[in-house]
């Protein structure tokens, strides 16, 4: 993991000095700043993370990660947090995983091998103003909607599995070290990221990222 840790080392790098150039000349207020905004939850989300809650296997494992004081404890952040939490099913994974949770919006890091892992959630987003502005009379205005830098996925049969697990709008990326899988669930954003050796590395295709994506559980969250 060498090159992937000298690269993000760069990275940090790199925005603590823009950090630092940020702070000694202020920038100008942006015209088009972005504005927070709740992501909507529709019935069918609502039933969605209703079912969710009652699926025997997130039930056996919330069981088990109750027993290990470890995963206890991310159970009860989980419980407290306003975004649908959603794990890894495999109980090897949680043990060394670390959960942070904030505002509307959670992450997991999770290490496996020589792989890392980043789930990331969150029921906001940021829209630009621009699309809230009225329309003139006689024109309709277009559609509000998230732009991302995804395409939809090559595989077909990673795609029905992700539609069959209840992913929507899915989403992937080819990026240096692995791929990046976005997707919609229970009202809420969801993005898994690989960070692994390289874009060749076993495990680490896109039909393996969109895989691991379907099968996540719900382990609390969502109220």
């Amino acid at each position: 993991m060498d090159r992937m840790q000298t690269a993000l080392a760069g990275a940090v790098l790199a925005v603590a000095a823009l950090a630092g150039v940020a702070t000694s000349q202020p920038p100008p207020a942006s015209p088009v700043a972005a504005v927070q905004v709740d992501l909507p939850r529709s019935r069918e989300d609502a039933a969605a993370l209703a079912r969710a809650r009652q699926d025997p296997l997130a039930a056996r494992l919330r069981g088990v990660m109750n027993q290990d004081p470890r995963t206890a404890a991310m159970l009860q952040l989980a419980a407290e947090s306003r975004v649908p939490i959603l794990v890894p099913a495999d109980r090897a994974l949680l043990t060394g995983a670390r959960l942070f949770t904030g505002d509307r919006h959670y992450m997991m890091s999770i290490e496996r091998g020589e792989q890392v892992i980043e789930i990331y959630g969150s029921t906001k987003a940021f829209r630009s103003p621009v699309a809230q502005t009225p329309p003139a009379a006689g024109r309709t205005a277009a559609p509000t909607r998230l732009a991302v830098a995804r395409g939809p996925a090559r595989s077909a049969a990673a795609a029905r599995r992700a539609q069959a697990a209840g992913l929507a709008n899915l989403r992937t990326e080819q990026t240096e070290y692995g791929h990046d899988v976005s997707f919609s669930r229970f009202g809420a954003a969801y993005s898994v990221s690989f960070i692994c050796e390289g874009q060749g590395a076993s495990g680490c295709g896109e039909a393996e990222a969109v895989a691991f994506a379907a099968s996540l559980v719900l382990i609390g969250g969502g109220a």
